[in-house]
This record gives structure tokens, C-alpha cells and sequence, in this order.
């Protein structure tokens, strides 16, 4: 059986990134700017992962007593996010839809009202701003919800949003204005050479060479070679979408009520979602589940009864067993690095993510100690920390 052809660019590439989602564009087009070439390879079409898939809900991040290792990066990002998505727009002319818009959580349940009320220490100790509005005044700031079951409501003026679909639109722009060559429909299906100076990737279409390889291939990233699989815990968990449209943009705010929420568009869209099921690698949506969103989003906001249901979909999020992304360089792959297993969080930490990877990989200190998300880390890192301990 022969080989499929060695494919040579016209200069040595910089880079070649595994994945072209929220992670892999951002990582790209941060490299890019800093002058390195790049290659990004996507299995189907960029963005079309958990990346488009989600609602871009960006919670507020922490301002002081920041000691948690993924509470530091989402600190970072949210902090940076502004200027990132300023700077985004400028190079691609789309606008990315971010604006600090608030968010509501809402506790209709004694469970999720204590939960909500020893959440408040948490935000105090962290410099997270936020207001409880007593159930009486609800009506007023949120007059679409039904507040006959309603205990409390929250208020977090510092939650943002950012429109998922034009942001990855906008990286691609980005990218490709900085010179970033994107194989769409092309999965590396192996590394040739992994632990040389000069690693490659070989697809269906041939072999490609590059300096460094960087794997953002999300829940698929252990699927890529039996080399990745053995070292990572990172499993798919499924999250379902509704799409509602109203004439116009009906509230403001983001409405959290546990794992769920509604998130408004500006042109009258509302997103219900979400949930989270372990089912494999199981893209299709259920029509139980979809069911269950429809009647938790109308049973909240009555309105929507009569609000067509544009469409329904589900993504495939990244979760690893303890939490946290992996973050860092592969063991005896001084030239392979790996930024996946980011759960629901990718589009959040995109920024922090793409600066901390890029200055690892040109050698300068990442802002983020990223020793916590070493791929080593369930062997050296926890080794080091109980050291510290009696």
C-alpha cells in the first residue's frame, strides 16, 4: 500500500495546530501576530464543535484572593477579553457580539436558593460584585419570568456574552488576514516523529512538516494517535441547544437558573440551554432532552410559548476527570504541546489560553503558572504539592 505524498510548504512552518475551534483559532492567529506561520487542520469545519455549539456565557472572573489554578486563568481571560475581542474586530471587520450585558441566577428551589446564598461568600472573598434581589422586586427588573415559584434572584452586573458563531468567524478572518493556512475537512491522523526537532502530521491527503505542533482537538483529542489516548482523561459530555426568535430582542440579561439558561441576541434570538450527558461521542440531540428545555424555558418565561423554535442542536463538550484543562508540552515531545479538555470554558479562556500556549512555545514565561495543567500533572505536579504537606 503505498504512502500518501510528503507535503512541503514554501518555508518551514512555525506551527501546526490540531483543531479549529475557539482554542486552535485563538492560538493561531496569537501566533501569527507574533510572527510565526502557521497551519491549522479541522476534521469537519472550523468552529463547528463545542466551540459554535455553546451560548458564550462569560461569568464574571475573580478580582482578589485568586489562589485556584482555574480560577487564575479564568481571572486573566475575562480581564483581557475586552481588548482581545477589540483588537479581533479591528483585524477581521466582524464584530464578535461581546458586551457585558449581567447576569441573573435565579433560585426557584430550597436547594438551589442555599446553594445561590453560600455561593455569595465565594464572591465576596473574590471581589465579585453582585446584588440578591428579594423576590418582590424581581417582577420589576425581570418582568418576563414567572416569579410565583421564585425564592431570590441575584444579580451579577459583570457577567458578559460574546456571539460564539461570529467569534470563531472572526478568528478565521483573523487568521487568514495574518496568513494562517487552514485545511478544513482534513484530520491528522498520526504524528510522524513526534520526539524529533522537526515533529509531522500525516493526513489523508499527505504528510505535513512543522517546528511545533499544538493538538486543540477538544473531546476528540485522545482519539488522534494511541500516544495521546494513553496519556489523557479527556472524555466528550454532551450539552443540547433550543433556539427561540422573537420580533425583537425581548430582555437584556443572561438567566441562570443551575446548569441552565437563557441568553438574549440583540436581533431577537434567545438560546435555551443546556445539559450535560456522558453518552460517547453521540452528537444527535434527544427528543426528550429538547423537550425538557422547552418546558423548563416556557415554564420560566411564558413568553416563549409563542416563540418560534428556530432550530436545535448539541455539542460535545471537553471534560477531564479532575476539572482542568491540559495545558503544556508533551513528556519526551520537547516539540508537541497540547491545549484541550477546557469543558465549558473554551470560548471564556480562548485569550488567556492562546498567550499562555504561545509564550511557552517561543520560550517565555507564560502569565499563568501552568504547572497545574502539565499533562504530568496526576504524577509530578500532585507528587510536588503533598510534599508540602504533613
Amino acid at each position: 500500500m503505498s504512502q500518501p505524498p510528503r507535503l512541503h510548504s514554501q518555508y518551514p512552518v512555525d506551527l501546526i495546530v490540531g483543531g479549529g475551534g475557539a482554542i486552535g483559532l485563538a492560538i493561531a492567529w496569537e501566533a501569527a501576530r507574533r510572527g510565526m506561520t502557521v497551519r491549522v487542520f479541522e476534521r469537519k469545519t472550523v468552529g463547528s464543535g463545542a466551540s459554535w455549539a455553546g451560548a458564550g456565557i462569560l461569568p464574571p472572573g475573580a478580582r482578589k484572593s485568586v489562589f485556584d489554578p482555574i480560577e487564575q486563568l479564568r481571572s486573566q481571560s475575562h480581564e483581557i477579553f475586552p481588548s482581545w475581542c477589540e483588537s479581533l474586530a479591528h483585524e477581521s471587520e466582524i464584530d464578535p457580539g461581546f458586551h457585558r450585558c449581567g447576569g441573573y441566577y435565579l433560585a426557584r428551589s430550597i436547594a438551589e436558593q442555599a446553594t445561590l446564598v453560600a455561593q455569595e461568600a465565594w464572591w465576596e472573598e473574590h471581589g465579585i460584585e453582585f446584588e440578591r434581589i428579594a423576590a418582590s422586586q424581581v417582577s420589576a427588573r425581570l418582568p418576563m419570568i414567572d416569579v410565583a415559584s421564585l425564592g431570590s434572584a441575584w444579580h451579577l452586573p459583570d457577567e458578559c456574552q460574546v456571539r460564539n458563531p461570529r467569534y470563531i468567524k472572526a478568528l478565521k478572518i483573523a487568521c487568514e488576514r495574518r496568513g494562517v493556512i487552514i485545511h478544513e475537512q482534513e484530520s491528522i491522523i498520526e504524528f510522524v516523529s513526534p520526539h524529533h526537532d522537526q515533529p509531522s502530521i500525516r493526513t489523508a491527503n499527505g504528510t505535513y512538516d512543522s517546528k511545533q505542533i499544538c493538538i486543540t482537538s477538544g473531546a476528540w483529542t485522545p482519539l488522534i494517535s494511541s500516544e495521546l489516548k494513553s496519556q489523557f482523561d479527556i472524555f466528550p459530555v454532551r450539552g443540547q441547544m433550543v433556539l427561540f426568535k422573537l420580533p425583537q430582542k425581548a430582555f437584556t440579561a443572561v438567566i441562570n437558573e443551575g446548569h441552565r439558561y437563557l441568553v438574549p441576541r440583540d436581533d431577537g434570538y434567545i438560546l435555551a440551554g443546556s445539559c450535560e450527558e456522558e453518552v460517547g461521542y453521540d452528537e444527535r440531540t434527544t427528543d426528550e432532552m429538547i423537550a425538557s428545555l422547552l418546558g423548563w424555558a416556557t415554564q420560566l418565561c411564558p413568553f416563549l410559548c409563542n416563540a418560534a423554535v428556530e432550530k436545535c442542536w448539541s455539542g460535545l463538550r471537553p471534560a477531564s476527570v479532575d476539572g482542568l484543562p491540559y495545558l503544556g508540552q508533551l513528556p519526551q515531545s520537547p516539540n508537541l504541546f497540547v491545549a484541550a479538555g477546557h469543558y465549558r470554558h473554551g470560548l471564556h479562556l480562548s485569550p488567556i489560553t492562546a498567550n499562555c500556549m504561545v509564550d511557552l512555545m517561543t520560550g517565555n514565561q507564560p502569565a499563568c503558572d501552568l504547572r497545574p495543567f502539565s499533562v504530568m500533572r496526576g504524577r509530578t505536579y500532585r507528587r510536588e504539592q503533598t510534599k508540602n504537606f504533613p
